[in-house]
């Protein structure tokens, strides 16, 4: 049956119901055929071979309608699919959208970091400290002053934050 698959679905119900309808003819035939003259000498021949063609040509009809069936949800089948791979495509656009702003916002965040330790670690803490309260500042500045000792004191050798700034970007 999957040879079917090759040949029209018009081509198909053509053949089939040419093959039942003549195989009711003969069967009519061979019944009623008897006064016919040359018919008459082939009745139970025409009746046997009609009889065995009705009996294919059901057996084809039956088999094309699952075969029908089968293509329809193959059709229905597909245009979920194409829904499928539209609906896709809009989902990984939104994604690649998502991943392009976060990596954006994240490369801006890092450079702000960035900004903000190069001004702590040279001292330019004026621009840190405008917007602060007294409390805040206060808190600030105690930081501001360990990070200072931290710095005059720090036991890493100077090569190795050197290669670290390298890695990290930082000139």
């Amino acid at each position: 049956m999957w040879l079917l698959s090759f040949l029209p679905t018009g081509f198909l119900e053509l053949i089939i119901n040419a093959t039942l309808i003549c195989s009711v003819a003969g069967i009519l035939l061979g019944f009623f055929g008897s006064r016919i003259p040359f018919v008459g000498s082939y009745l139970n021949t025409i009746k046997y071979a009609s009889i065995a063609l009705f009996c294919v040509g059901l057996y084809w009809k039956g088999g094309f309608s699952v075969e029908k069936e089968w293509r329809e949800r193959v059709e229905a089948m597909d245009i979920k699919v194409k829904q499928a791979e539209a609906q896709a495509k809009e989902a990984n656009e939104q994604i690649n959208t998502r991943v392009v702003e976060r990596t954006k916002v994240v490369r801006e965040k890092g450079k702000i970091q960035i900004e903000y330790i190069n001004r702590l670690v040279e001292g330019k803490t004026v621009e840190i400290v405008k917007d602060m309260s007294e409390e805040e500042r206060a808190v600030f500045e105690k930081k501001q002053k360990e990070l200072q000792d931290a710095l005059k004191n720090c036991p890493v050798p100077r090569i190795i934050i050197e290669e670290h700034n390298k890695a990290a970007g930082v000139k």
